[in-house]
């Protein structure tokens, strides 16, 4: 009789209108009986009407974006056999407000306590959290349609604002399991199952509907698995994406990636982690390889350079080009559309500077190699009143007081390409952030840096 009972309950769970609105007239099954092979499902004419009551469930979507929504099923309410919609936290404290004015004389139970800070929950304790909620709110909702104000207008009108049910996040934590797990009554349906032979029934019977429901978050959960696994990968790509106006299949991109066939223009910290690199960050061709769970890090450089093998855990020393030059520099032109890549053109700006801030230089060694960016710290800035150009004076502090690397004046503002008292050549400045200095901090060496 119980399973009678509850595979009835979800029968009537399918057959509601998901818009949550109203369903007037009986609901009965479209046959007899529902059979899967040698497992069968039958119906009792007999049973009897259950009396009015709700059911209140956490919302399988609702974990990831950390909403406290509800799904909401009433059963001989105000006439009505079955009625199901989406309701948040908010929707409840409302009802009990309107309840409360409308029958001032009458006794309205408080609603069980929000917990404190509840945003700040880890996913796991917020699921915990969200199934104790939806009990108590199931109770609460029992307790005021047994005391008869379930025709109240305030009531009726808490039915008939059906809530918007929205894309996760990308710092969510749903996946197809999870959304399983929570889909309403499965728990009561699970534990019928005895035989391994039961389960993979439920899994074809259910799998097309997860499909469909997937489909919501599934794009989402693929963008954020990838910016957890290669986040400088999913940057350069969310700006290829804004600015050809072109949707990203992140599904799709992650698979090329794993494969090896995904090739990224990023910025690499420590190039190989020589001397001579100390403070800059170098263009560089950059693939995965998942044989070996390495970056292939191929230096854009006028000199043949062997490849870089770059471990996983020392994904920290990649970088997208930054946006406060991305306008200028356009990382997103590259051979054929351009004749050379980014790093090979010149910022014309200079930038608003003050003593003591940081900035990265455009420098390079050799003519035909594309510009690098040489960390400093500003010393003194001159303008020049009758044109775009600054006479910058910069210090390099990972050399030595008495190394001739230790400080520079150059002149920029005007996209030009000049020799460096130093050797080499310079183009412009940027600015550094603050969060972009304590960037360039993890770099700095243990010891300064003498040739």
């Amino acid at each position: 009789m119980g399973a009678q009972e509850s595979v009835l309950q979800m029968e009537e769970r399918q057959a509601a209108d998901p818009d949550g609105k109203w369903l007037v007239g009986s609901l009965t099954p479209k046959s007899e009986s529902a059979k899967i092979n040698a497992v069968g499902f039958g119906f009792n004419d007999s049973l009897q009407q259950d009396p009015a009551s709700a059911r209140v469930f956490a919302h399988s979507l609702a974990s990831g974006a950390f909403k406290d929504e509800f799904v909401v099923q009433l059963k001989g309410v105000a006439d009505v056999q079955f009625w199901q919609g989406v309701r948040c936290r908010s929707d409840f404290e409302h009802l009990h407000e309107e309840l409360g004015r409308e029958h001032g004389g009458e006794i309205i139970q408080p609603l069980p306590n929000r917990a404190a800070e509840y945003f700040k929950m880890q996913p796991v304790v917020w699921s915990v959290y969200m199934r104790e909620s939806s009990v108590g709110l199931e109770d609460w909702l029992n307790q005021v349609i047994d005391a008869g104000f379930g025709r109240a207008g305030s009531f009726k009108r808490f039915l008939s604002n059906q809530a918007t049910q929205g894309p996760t996040g990308i710092h969510g934590w749903d996946s197809a399991s999870h959304m399983i797990l929570s889909l309403p009554m499965l728990d009561d349906v699970i534990n019928f199952l005895e035989e391994p032979l039961d389960v993979a029934h439920l899994c074809e019977l259910s799998s097309k509907t997860i499909l469909e429901n997937g489909k919501l978050f599934c794009p989402t959960q693929w963008e954020r698995m990838y910016a957890e696994r290669w986040p400088a990968f999913h940057e350069a790509q969310c700006h290829m994406s804004e600015v050809t106006h072109m949707k990203t299949d992140w599904k799709s991109v992650y698979r090329h990636t794993c494969s090896g066939k995904y090739e990224a223009l990023l910025e690499v910290y420590d190039r190989e982690k020589k001397l001579g690199f100390a403070m800059s960050c170098m263009l560089a061709k950059v693939s995965w390889d998942a044989n070996i769970n390495c970056y292939i890090t191929s230096y854009v450089s006028a000199s043949q350079v062997l490849p870089e093998k770059i471990p996983y855990h020392e994904g920290y020393r990649l970088r997208f080009c930054r946006p406060s030059v991305r306008e200028e520099l356009k990382p997103e032109l590259m051979p054929p559309l351009a004749p050379e890549v980014y790093g090979y053109r010149v910022l014309h700006d200079v930038p608003d500077l003050k003593v003591g801030q940081g900035l990265e230089l455009q420098w390079k060694m050799q003519q035909g190699s594309p510009f690098g960016w040489w960390f400093g710290t500003v010393e003194s800035v001159v303008r020049d009143p009758n044109s775009t150009k600054a006479i910058v004076t910069m210090t390099f502090d990972h050399f030595p007081a008495t190394s001739r690397w230790r400080r520079l004046q150059i002149t920029v503002g005007d996209g030009a390409t000049r020799p460096c008292a130093i050797g080499g050549w310079h183009g412009g400045v940027r600015a550094v952030s603050p969060s972009e200095k304590k960037e360039w901090a993890k770099f700095f060496p243990k010891e300064p840096v003498i040739f």
